[in-house]
């Protein structure tokens, strides 16, 4: 039996990656940065590139601007939303951009170095028992899963960890569920490694429809 592995991006601004996820394609693209000041800045910058490549134009014509209250990013085209989901995500070194066109979409990169036992605290038991991995990996794959599951839920909430379970954990990639207030989102999403550090890519795989006093509450899908 072959051993499945996780793809090892490069981390340039050219050419993209991309990963097929649950029938999408992600277009991914990640870059060195020092400077904290820049992360932001640099992220919104590859994810125009990124959808500009996309969307066939030059990439001055497209902005990546925060959605408030919870900062989720979204592009725009001419002052008008573009027809492609971003996430955005940094590390101390490595900073990064994905972008989809087929659902929304979530991306976390996380380093070996922001991992700690203090993480256990956001992990039921069953999470903590779903791997044979060393307990630092483990809790890198479900701290990544959880934050790139939650940004794929396209939520307008809080981030709350607890919410967010984490199911069938493999080297590979991952299911997901979030229980938001008004739906239950579903999912999967994938692992790969960029500059040493770990990244985690999710996209939701199906909707459910909450009841509200026995009404069906009718809910756009993300």
């Amino acid at each position: 039996m072959t051993a499945l592995l996780m793809p090892t991006l490069p981390v340039a601004t050219s050419p993209p990656s991309r990963l097929e996820i649950a029938g999408c394609a992600v277009d991914l693209a990640f870059a060195e940065a020092k400077d904290p000041r820049s992360f932001s800045a640099i992220a919104a910058r590859l994810a125009e590139q990124l959808v500009a490549a996309r969307l066939t134009c030059d990439p001055r014509l497209v902005r990546v601007a925060a959605l408030m209250p919870t900062g989720r990013p979204m592009a725009m085209l001419r002052g008008v939303p573009a027809p492609l989901f971003v996430s955005l995500s940094h590390t101390a070194a490595v900073v990064g951009a994905a972008v989809c066109p087929e659902a929304s979409v979530g991306l976390d990169i996380v380093a070996v170095i922001d991992v700690s036992p203090a993480l256990d605290a956001w992990f039921c038991p069953e999470e903590l028992a779903a791997s044979s991995a060393d307990k630092h990996l483990l809790r890198q794959r479900l701290w990544s899963a959880k934050e790139a599951a939650y940004k794929a839920a396209h939520i307008d909430a809080g981030f709350r960890p607890h919410d967010v379970r984490i199911e069938d954990l493999s080297p590979t990639g991952f299911h997901w569920q979030l229980s938001g207030p008004y739906a239950t989102v579903c999912g999967v999403g994938s692992f790969a490694e960029v500059g040493g550090c770990l990244i985690a890519v999710a996209v939701p795989s199906a909707r459910r429809v909450p009841q509200v006093h026995g009404t069906p509450f009718q809910e756009t899908p993300p």
